[in-house]
């Protein structure tokens, strides 16, 4: 669902350290821009904010001022600011978490990263989709001038792979959408895996998507440095991610249509 009014003048408040500094931002404003139009740089940068209503409820920085005053009734936002402790020790990059993309036609996108590439759609509103297997994930934003934290340009990548457990199944899936791609539908060997590679379309952007299935031998992390890798990832299938508004407006017993004069 659409924030309402994304464009009306509104006036809010963020509360940090017992004062308040407020301004009038549009309804379409995410939290994320917000706070670095109210709250002073020093309050910002090299800070950790975290962003409660009055009663302790959380608010994500990606939540539309507009949908936390219709469902919340909330246009006061408490903010605490903490600075984050600058540590010399050893750390790793455990590995790719979400790719986030801006696309002409996000619905088009969603159904073809569901019917075709069988992700599972874990959030589908005004800010964004969420498209997910667990461990991998992508997330789809609106291209044009009202995406948040973007030029509004739709993006390009090179292309992205996912492993499959069966590239022979997955090719048949994929033959019965040939429709919706367009490929030569040959599978490549390399040294590791098997691979093919397909094309989706996009507006006036095409995609290109690898489907792999790596040989038994080389399945599997081995090296021991490596070996807790799933246990520091976030498994996003496990539940809708971000706020689901309709029950958090049955807690708070806010009527959807609650806020906007």
């Amino acid at each position: 669902m659409a924030v309402r009014n994304p464009e009306l003048p509104q006036e809010f408040t963020i509360h940090l350290d017992g004062q308040d500094y407020t301004g009038v931002l549009s309804r379409g404003t995410i939290v994320h821009e917000a706070f670095h139009k109210l709250l002073p740089k020093e309050a910002v940068s090299g800070n950790r904010l975290v962003f409660r209503t009055e009663q302790g409820d959380e608010i994500y920085p990606d939540n539309f001022l507009g949908d936390i005053d219709d469902h919340l009734g909330v246009r006061r936002i408490v903010a605490t600011s903490t600075p984050i402790p600058a540590s010399d020790g050893a750390w790793r990059n455990i590995g790719f978490d979400h790719l986030a993309i801006t696309v002409a036609d996000r619905s088009g996108a969603r159904d073809f990263l569901t019917d075709v590439i069988q992700m599972q759609c874990v959030r589908d509103d005004a800010h964004l989709t969420c498209l997910t297997t667990g461990p991998t994930t992508i997330m789809l934003f609106d291209a044009g001038q009202a995406a948040p934290l973007s030029d509004g340009r739709p993006s390009s990548w090179h292309h992205i792979g996912f492993v499959v457990s069966d590239l022979a199944a997955a090719y048949a899936h994929l033959q019965k959408h040939a429709d919706r791609i367009s490929s030569d539908f040959a599978m490549l060997e390399r040294d590791e895996r098997w691979s093919l590679y397909f094309f989706y379309r996009n507006g006036e952007t095409t995609l290109m998507f690898q489907f792999s299935e790596v040989k038994p031998e080389h399945q599997g992390i081995t090296d021991p440095s490596r070996s807790d890798f799933s246990s520091y990832l976030y498994d996003y299938a496990k539940k809708p991610y971000g706020i689901d508004w309709e029950m958090a407006a049955a807690q708070h017993g806010v009527r959807e249509t609650a806020g906007v004069q």
